[in-house]
């Protein structure tokens, strides 16, 4: 008989009751179906045997009509579950929220971690320029092709006036220096100077060098003991200090650079950043650690010099900050409200997400069960066909809450100063944010005229990845070949990882001149070879593996579009959840209960009036309207 679409009140089942709980032989059953005498009805449990036939042979309880109506319900998209029911999306507007809060939040850290990165930039740039000899800003910037080659020293007092600089503006830094430095560990409220004044001004000097290096030129000889040792010295910094004469008068060493493999200068220094009144942010306590650091592994005769700077938060005295402290607290007070917030939603997010994977594993051990049950001719489900049960954007939105939580509580960490994982932080929310987005494309993709790069993509993406490898085979050829032969000429095929990074540079068609002008021989041989090699990978990369791909998914393109138009192909629960519905002028009417409305609106698909084609159809499937609230 014809069932109205839309159930009244009474016959509604509780939306408290969850959709597995419900007991299937309770539900009602439509009399067309089920003409048995009720009084003769059995009771007949599907886990432990098969259904019970009354004495006119036939089955009191249909339950492959009612397991493929829950499953044509399962596929139904979200904006047509609410035209069944009547029942808001929820869910999916819970999500929308998840990401408008988790994108505020990250916006806010970001402006934070902003200020963070741009002081600690700033104040590398300044250690550079007070402890590095004869450092200019011409070596700050970084021009390509570089400009300027490595720093370094070439010769013996260059090397002694080097380590006595640093060591002589180490002692001066409070009285030269224009940032906010001192020798004073502001979280104990001592000054080094009340002290001692030379406490807080130690320098620790060490030499990773081997045990025994001998050589003599002339002859081709060397005595050379392979292991090494690191002998450390601790320096008070004094304005007259010299490193050659420290050596032989206190330790009766000198610089052998024969075996001398590194010479690091390390010390510290305290600072405060004061952040110019800007709001959320108390003033900053950081320790300084600083490195400076001598290469000679190569032993050319050339000693590379670069600094290293590394930060570490410090609590501060809470005498550093008076004026406006309270209005700041507040609104610090007020962020850790939002984290807490964003940790909430995050955790009801991935109790939803997992709870959807959760019913549809369920509803696939009921569909395998069926199967191995009522129908074992037939070939057991692949897992093709059984996909359909665990989404990957449920997958997606798991990662994303899983993401988001451990980045949360670091930000909260680093909002009470106790550590500055920033970067730890910034990679696990970054990361959120990114797959938070993409989670929207999951909405957009139930429409008929936005699902198209999906469709394409499905269709196209086994192709070109077996294409792509094959293609990858081709490519380590081509790298490793440079690297062997080129990279003793050229700069970009110095490495292995540079040469990856070129050659697929080259594929973007990026920086094509330099990569042919910049070979550094005289060779001939390598100079026609450095030809051969680079018109050719580019001919096959370029104009024929390229425009494959680009075939690949054109291909797919024009299939889906034939899809559009012919029908898309089902797949072999669609056509079991369809076994028992009455035959329509188009054989495609039902496939559209799973895609959602072409609506005027994306933003509000489901506040327009039911179509009457939709009306019409689940009408028509009288089971599905009497039992769709046992789904829910």
């Amino acid at each position: 008989m014809t069932r109205s679409l839309f159930l009244s009140s009474s016959d509604r089942i509780s939306s408290g009751i969850k959709r597995d709980t419900v007991p299937l032989l309770n539900l009602p059953f439509d009399d067309l179906q089920n003409n048995v005498d009720a009084t003769s009805t059995p009771t007949v449990v599907i886990e432990q045997s098969p259904p019970t036939r009354a004495s006119n042979g036939s089955c009191s309880h249909d339950y492959g009509t009612h397991l493929r109506a829950k499953l044509r319900f399962f596929l139904m998209s979200p904006c047509w579950k609410w035209h069944v029911k009547r029942q808001c999306p929820w869910k999916a507007w819970f999500q929308f929220i998840k990401i408008l809060i988790l994108t505020s939040q990250l916006y806010v850290f970001g402006i934070e971690r902003e200020t963070h990165v741009i002081y600690l930039s700033e104040s590398n740039v300044t250690f550079h320029h007070l402890f590095v000899r004869g450092w200019s800003s011409e070596d700050e910037t970084l021009p390509y092709p570089k400009a300027s080659g490595d720093f370094a020293v070439y010769t013996h007092q260059d090397f002694m006036d080097s380590i006595n600089y640093a060591v002589k503006r180490f002692d001066n830094v409070t009285d030269i220096s224009l940032g906010l430095f001192d020798y004073h560990d502001h979280s104990t409220g001592k000054s080094s100077r009340s002290v001692s004044e030379l406490t807080g001004r130690l320098i620790n000097v060490c030499l990773n060098r081997f045990k025994t290096c001998r050589i003599d030129p002339t002859t081709h000889t060397y005595v050379l003991d392979p292991h090494t040792e690191n002998i450390c010295f601790a320096i008070n910094a004094s304005n007259d200090f010299d490193f050659e004469k420290y050596l032989l008068r206190v330790h009766n060493e000198t610089i052998n650079y024969c075996g001398l493999n590194l010479l690091t200068i390390e010390f510290g220094l305290y600072a405060i950043q004061v952040k110019n009144q800007k709001p959320f942010s108390l003033p900053d306590c950081y320790h300084f650690l600083v490195k400076i650091i001598f290469d000679n592994n190569v032993r050319t005769g050339k000693i590379i010099q670069h600094l290293n700077s590394e930060a570490y938060f410090r609590t501060c005295n809470q005498n550093v900050i008076q004026h406006n402290a309270s209005f700041t607290l507040i609104h610090r007070n007020l962020l850790i409200a939002l984290d807490s917030m964003v940790l909430f939603i995050s955790v009801i997010s991935f109790i939803l997400c997992a709870r959807s994977l959760w019913f549809g594993h369920c509803l696939c051990k009921e569909v395998r069960r069926y199967y191995s049950r009522e129908r074992p001719d037939e070939s057991p489900l692949t897992w093709s066909d059984i996909q359909i049960f665990y989404s990957f954007w449920y997958f997606l939105m798991i990662i994303t809450d899983l993401l988001v939580i451990p980045g949360t509580i670091i930000k909260i960490a680093i909002l009470f100063k106790t550590i500055d994982l920033y970067n730890a932080a910034g990679l696990l929310l970054g990361l959120s944010s990114l797959f938070s987005w993409f989670c929207i494309l999951r909405y957009l993709s139930f429409f008929p005229k936005y699902n198209l790069l999906f469709e394409t993509a499905q269709k196209a993406l086994p192709l070109i990845l077996r294409f792509l490898l094959c293609s990858l085979i081709i490519y380590c050829g081509f790298m490793f070949c440079g690297w062997i032969v080129l990279g003793p000429y050229h700069t970009k095929f110095r490495t292995l990882s540079t040469t990856f990074e070129t050659l697929f540079g080259l594929i973007n068609g990026d920086d094509m001149y330099a990569t042919y002008a910049n070979i550094e021989t005289e060779s001939v041989y390598v100079w026609l070879f450095s030809k051969i090699y680079l018109y050719s990978f580019i001919c096959l990369f370029i104009y024929v593996i390229s425009s494959l791909v680009i075939a690949l998914i054109i291909d797919g393109y024009d299939t889906v579009k034939k899809y559009y138009t012919d029908g898309f192909p089902k797949s072999r629960l669609q056509k079991f959840s369809e076994e028992n519905l009455p035959q329509r002028s188009n054989q495609n009417d039902w496939q559209t209960l799973t895609a959602a409305i072409g609506a005027r609106s994306v933003c509000f698909p489901c506040c327009f009036k039911t179509p009457q084609s939709l009306k019409d159809m689940i009408t028509a499937d009288t089971y599905l309207a009497r039992h769709v609230n046992a789904f829910s």
